[in-house]
């Protein structure tokens, strides 16, 4: 999110403008997606004048991850904990399925990949909210640690970004949407290695 010190001069920006862009931005993606969504039609919506959002950002993909990170503060993804790292995992990645799947009109990773190739600004926040989302996830790898379930030296970003990207691959890119056989297999592989068993 853009901070104080980001903010140009002038009138303080009103908390109850940026709630009202946020909700409506997030509506507007849920509905017709982030190529459907217009400036014109979140002011609309939001009941704001256009200026009012261009004041605040520089093109729709910064307005679209500032809503994104707004809600990710606000409503926390709630974590599985079911007592096993392995079955937290084939958890986790159903919950990222499903917001990637690109059935979703809500899905925007692509997109947002699009602009930030273009964009620094864009780039730069991307990568926050990204950061964001995974430190949020961190507490599956920190228990599983705890339970003596993953090394202590295991580097939990790298085998979250193993999973993540997989799955954004497979939904966005290779557009198939792994089933539920097709996620467990995938965790079972990664915790087991890929090596043959020893005989």
């Amino acid at each position: 999110m853009a901070t104080d010190a980001m903010r140009p001069r002038g009138r303080p920006r009103s908390t109850e403008a940026d709630r009202a862009i946020f909700a409506a931005t997030l509506q507007l993606l849920d509905e017709g997606g982030y190529h459907g969504l217009t400036v014109e039609g979140v002011a609309a919506l939001a009941g704001v004048a256009k200026t009012t959002i261009y004041r605040r950002y520089a093109n729709k993909g910064l307005l679209v991850l500032d809503s994104m990170t707004q809600r990710a503060h606000d409503q926390p993804v709630e974590l599985p904990d079911t007592g096993s790292f392995r079955d937290d995992l084939v958890a986790v990645m159903r919950l990222i399925r499903e917001e990637v799947a690109p059935s979703s009109p809500s899905s925007v990773g692509a997109a947002l990949l699009g602009e930030a190739s273009q964009d620094a600004a864009v780039a730069e926040q991307l990568r926050a909210f990204a950061d964001f989302r995974f430190e949020q996830g961190r507490p599956v790898y920190t228990r599983a640690i705890d339970r003596g379930e993953l090394r202590a030296d295991a580097d939990w970003r790298t085998v979250a970004e193993l999973l993540v990207g997989w799955i954004f691959h497979a939904s966005v890119v290779s557009r198939r949407r792994p089933d539920d056989a097709t996620l467990d297999r995938t965790v079972d592989q990664l915790l087991s290695g890929l090596a043959p068993a020893a005989p």
